[in-house]
């Protein structure tokens, strides 16, 4: 089937992508499906997008408002999207995530073709009381049981999928984009490989306190820089600077993005990422991308990535052992220069070889094109 589709994007917080791996995941994915032919919808947040320009990497963005609250902000943006979506003639409404995923049922009940991805079991994050963990349950089922196809971003939710609901889902992994031979001078008066990196969000699962209290106790002069955003986590932020104070190797730097984002992966020595619970994480990807050696946790969904593709980078540590991260630390930094590199390099063949945005386009692609076959759906596009 050769056609053109009218996609619609829901879930995500807003292109330019600024904040998570989901809206850099959604941007990625609408950009490269409009290179394809395709017109493609992304639903905003308001709040989220200061610019409001109309149009970003070919994709059109509809702005909507949301109730500015951690419980209530999703699922008030997702029900305003979905009402939006089902006033216009998209061949394909594509929710991302767990949370989103409640309002699916709407457009499949009239007669619309839905698509879910999950990016990770939302209700088992640690920022969400039991009213909310259960919501995101519901979630979670109705991801499995409502849309037309279930995306999962790793083979470990592709199993948790199977084994719990009985349902087989899509892998498909995010991506990456390899970045540019471009010179990026070490910001914040660093050295070229000369500092240990965190970045992400600033909440619990990420074990970003494990990771300071394994770095204190560690007998180098190589700074750790930890930098991202809170997300409704103001409290375990400043539970961070505690855990930091009166460490000077210790650098909390606040959200990066763009410019300073880059250099801060293209100068690190390592790459942290010592968390107790990922779906598929886009940040570890694009430490990968820059030739930056992992230390990550046992998490399966960080094995998949650093040894299950005949390839090893990186240093794996026990999860939530300070001392088994604190050793894994300690042997990187060990590592002399070419060594150092060759870790580098192998990281970065990962992700080429296995995490293309690319390649994944096609794949979500013809996972539209599959389901529009075999329900013998019409296109509200152009015709094939």
């Amino acid at each position: 089937m050769t056609a053109s589709l009218r996609i619609a994007m829901l879930g995500t917080r807003g292109v330019p992508a600024t904040y998570g791996g989901v809206e850099r995941a959604v941007e990625e994915l609408s950009a490269r499906l409009v290179e394809r032919g395709h017109a493609v919808t992304v639903y905003c947040r308001s709040q989220y997008c200061e610019t409001r320009q109309p149009v970003h990497r070919g994709a059109k963005l509809e702005y909507l408002p949301a109730v500015d609250t951690k419980h209530l902000e999703a699922i008030s943006h997702t029900t305003l999207a979905t009402l939006s979506a089902l006033a216009h003639r998209f061949d394909i409404i594509h929710y991302h995530g767990t949370g989103p995923s409640l309002l699916a049922f709407l457009p499949r009940v009239l007669g619309r073709h839905v698509v879910v991805t999950v990016q990770g079991l939302d209700y088992q994050r640690a920022k969400w009381d039991w009213f909310a963990s259960q919501v995101l349950r519901a979630g979670a089922w109705s991801s499995a049981h409502v849309p037309h196809r279930t995306i999962v971003v790793s083979r470990r939710l592709q199993r948790h999928f199977l084994e719990r609901y009985g349902i087989s889902t899509t892998y498909i992994p995010n991506g990456v984009e390899l970045p540019a031979e471009t010179e990026h001078p070490p910001p914040l008066g660093l050295q070229r490989r000369g500092y240990l990196l965190f970045l992400g969000r600033l909440v619990p699962e990420k074990g970003i306190h494990l990771l300071i209290r394994a770095f204190r106790d560690l007998e180098t002069t190589v700074p750790l820089v930890i930098a991202g955003p809170s997300s409704h986590s103001d409290s375990y932020v400043a539970e961070l600077h505690r855990e930091a104070a009166g460490d000077d190797r210790i650098h909390l730097v606040g959200p990066a993005y763009g410019d300073f984002k880059d250099a801060l992966f293209a100068n690190a020595l390592a790459f942290c990422q010592p968390s107790d619970l990922e779906g598929l994480p886009l940040t570890l990807l694009e430490a990968m991308s820059w030739k930056c050696p992992p230390i990550v946790s046992d998490l399966p969904e960080h094995l998949e990535i650093v040894q299950g593709h005949g390839q090893r980078a990186g240093v794996v540590f026990k999860r939530g052992e300070a001392s088994s991260l604190r050793e894994a630390l300690s042997a990187l930094i060990a590592l002399q220069p070419d060594e150092l590199n060759g870790e580098g390099s192998v990281a970065q063949r990962i992700v080429a070889e296995h995490y293309s945005w690319d390649d994944i386009a096609v794949t979500v692609e013809n996972t539209y094109f599959d389901l529009l076959r075999r329900s013998g759906g019409h296109l509200a596009g152009a015709e094939a």
